[in-house]
């Protein structure tokens, strides 16, 4: 077993603390919500208070202590 595979480090995501694997690719943060990172619509991500752009999210993994926020718009009142 190699450590960098194994290793898991802090993040936050929704104000929830978790440990996810180093390098844990964001779209499967997403899918972790229940959100289809390819056919999401009203679907808004930031990064450490960055938004991050629909088509970069496939790019991006996360590192040690990252804050992850998902806001997701829904119809209704």
């Amino acid at each position: 077993m190699s450590p960098a595979t194994d290793a898991r480090i802090p993040v936050t995501v929704n104000g929830d603390a978790r440990t996810v694997p180093d390098g844990y690719p964001l779209t499967e943060v997403l899918r972790d919500l229940d959100i289809d990172p390819e056919n999401a619509t009203g679907v808004a991500v930031a990064l450490n208070e960055s938004v991050i752009r629909r088509q970069d999210w496939v790019d991006v993994t996360l590192s040690e202590e990252d804050t992850v926020e998902v806001i997701q718009a829904q119809q209704g009142g």
